[in-house]
């Protein structure tokens, strides 16, 4: 008898180890309380369903229904192993934040996805129209319907945006202002359909102008953290208070089919970045996706720059954050790089993180497995970067950068760059923003780039290098542009500004420019090499396919590691991608 039950056990334990889908559970929001279209706060029974998910322990799916779900407080989601939040399509489930919140936070989960939805909310984060009357004090406008006259709202940024266009003001009326707001005076209404902005100071804007106002609070519409094997897919998001996705300390992020856009004729999506992947792990992958009509940049993946406060010993230091707040949360068995306050983005020396330990809430002390010879007010950075594939990603009308690029081992192809206001790709570690480390082994090849780095943010190139500060030495390595289109509009500067950049290759590629600008602009660069790219200089005005800058810091000694003969730039072929317009 005791033979048989341990067989039995034995067959059971069996049976759900090979099919784990026995244990699987779906779990209905709507057996909880929540219903779509009935115009009621849904939070408490969304988060009661997830929680229930949770606590059964297996592989669990969160079904929800199709229609309008309404949500007054942030989902939470904790500690969760192979949960799935699924609609039944991302023009089908549609969940609304109803005051400014975050709509998914997310921490300590193995395995999340999330698919089949939108987002979007109610009321907007953002307004837009003409202005009617400017002054020292404030700025009234005309609300363009569908937005909305928002009382009692900080504005936190202005820009011109081009109606006609349908995306931010570019060339010589780009404008862009971030404010502090005077204290206590919000926006008010002036006349019906007439809104009043409080502003600190007399600006540029005139009357007759049409403008996009960006409100306050800074909430991101997804927030995920300290997490492994993301999966967004199918989702589209309207709108989002801040940035639409972001991401701090994932290992393994796997984007598919994920959308910024705006609903219902608004000027605006997200308020600020599609995407933005802080200190990510191992590697991220995009595909079929798309941002347009963004506050911000399409993309930014990076980690942190921390400075070097303190030292206990030759193995213990204390590093601390800097030009930013939270808490430094670098898991164990991290490689860091240090490089010194004079050459910020040159590394000199790592270490791997042994322990760690709470010092502050801007500190933290960390213990390393090997010696390492460092400096007080030296810097440090995450040297474990994630890879960056990204196939069929489209950046277009937002008013910043296309991607910004802070991460080593990158491959982007067919993909389109369309309208962006800055630079298609920038490439910038930049102690202002305490972003790094600095790139390497990029390939961008089979992409179409149309009429970018016109408006906010212009750089020198349409594809930009731009440590900040800028360096003495390259510090930005190994970027191959190729096989891609490339159509200049009548603003944009440049195909390459490359500033601190060592071995560029700019090879069979399609060019068409109406500009003076030389295709390529050099500071303190090495090895930019060219071949095989055909010209279309529809103005006749290029006057030379390169130049130096003379800028400071930048210098003219490297003329002999350049090899950009006109020769590279004088192939005749068809455009490898084919434009849309």
């Amino acid at each position: 008898m005791f033979f048989k039950y341990k067989l039995l056990l034995f067959i059971i334990v069996n049976i759900h180890c090979l099919f784990p889908s026995i244990r699987a559970k779906t779990f209905f929001v709507s057996n909880y309380g929540a219903y779509s279209n009935d115009n009621i706060d849904d939070s408490k029974a969304i988060q009661e369903t997830i929680q229930a998910a949770i606590n059964y322990g297996f592989s669990s799916t969160i079904s929800f229904g199709s229609g309008i779900y309404n949500l007054s407080s942030t989902i939470q989601i904790t500690n969760a192993t192979n949960l799935t939040i699924t609609g039944q399509g991302m023009d089908q489930t549609i969940l609304i934040g109803n005051k400014p919140m975050t709509l998914f936070a997310v921490e300590y989960c193995n395995g999340l996805i999330i698919r089949s939805l939108a987002i979007d909310f109610d009321p907007l984060p953002f307004t837009a129209g003409t202005i009617v009357n400017v002054n020292d004090s404030y700025i009234d406008i005309r609300v363009q319907p569908p937005h909305r006259t928002d009382i009692g709202r900080q504005v936190q940024n202005i820009f011109r945006f081009d109606p006609i266009a349908m995306r931010p003001a570019y060339g010589p009326n780009t404008f862009d202002m971030y404010q502090l707001p005077p204290t206590n005076a919000n926006t008010s209404i002036v006349t019906p359909g007439v809104l009043r902005i409080p502003m600190a100071y007399r600006t540029k804007l005139a009357v007759d102008e049409t403008i996009v106002l960006v409100y306050a609070p800074r909430l991101h519409a997804v927030l995920v953290h300290d997490s492994i094997d993301l999966t967004i897919q199918s989702v589209t998001l309207h709108t989002s208070w801040y940035m639409g996705l972001y991401t701090k300390r994932v290992r393994r992020i796997n984007i598919i089919d994920y959308h910024a856009k705006p609903n219902l004729n608004h000027w605006l999506s997200l308020n600020a970045d599609c995407m933005h992947l802080s200190d990510s792990r191992e590697s991220i992958h995009i595909y079929d996706s798309k941002c347009e009509l963004q506050g911000d940049d399409g993309l930014n993946v990076h980690a942190e720059y921390f400075i070097v406060t303190e030292i206990v010993n030759s193995s213990a230091i204390i590093l601390s954050a800097f030009n930013w707040t939270g808490q430094l949360n670098i898991e164990n068995g991290i490689d860091l790089e240090f490089s010194s306050h004079n050459q910020p983005f040159t590394s000199y020396t790592t270490g791997k993180i042994a322990s760690s330990s709470f010092d502050s809430s801007m500190s933290q002390l960390f213990v390393f497995t090997n010696s390492i010879n460092v400096s007080i007010g030296d810097y440090a950075c995450v040297a474990d970067t994630p890879s960056l594939t990204i196939r069929n990603f489209t950046v277009e009308r937002n008013r910043a950068r296309g991607i910004l690029v802070e991460t080593r081992n990158v491959d982007i192809r067919n993909s389109i760059f369309n309208h962006t206001s800055g630079a298609a790709f920038l490439f910038q570690p930049s102690l202002y923003y305490h972003e790094g480390p600095t790139g390497r082994n990029v390939t961008l090849t089979n992409n179409l780039y149309i009429q970018c780095n016109e408006g906010i943010g212009q750089f020198k190139g349409i594809i930009a290098v731009l440590p900040y500060p800028p360096q003495l030495v390259p510090v930005i390595n190994d970027i191959r542009i190729e096989s891609s289109s490339f159509y200049f509009g009548n603003y944009s500067q440049g195909l390459v500004g490359s500033t601190n950049a060592n071995n560029v290759y700019i090879t069979g590629n399609y060019i068409v420019t109406n500009s003076s600008s030389p295709l390529v602009s050099i500071c303190n660069s090495r090895n930019i090499t060219a071949s095989n790219n055909t010209v279309i200089d529809r103005q006749g005005k290029i006057e030379q396919y390169y130049k130096f800058d003379e800028t400071n810091p930048c210098q003219m000694n490297l003329s002999s590691l350049i090899d950009l003969p006109p020769s590279a730039f004088n192939s005749s072929f068809a455009p490898p991608v084919a434009s849309i317009n």
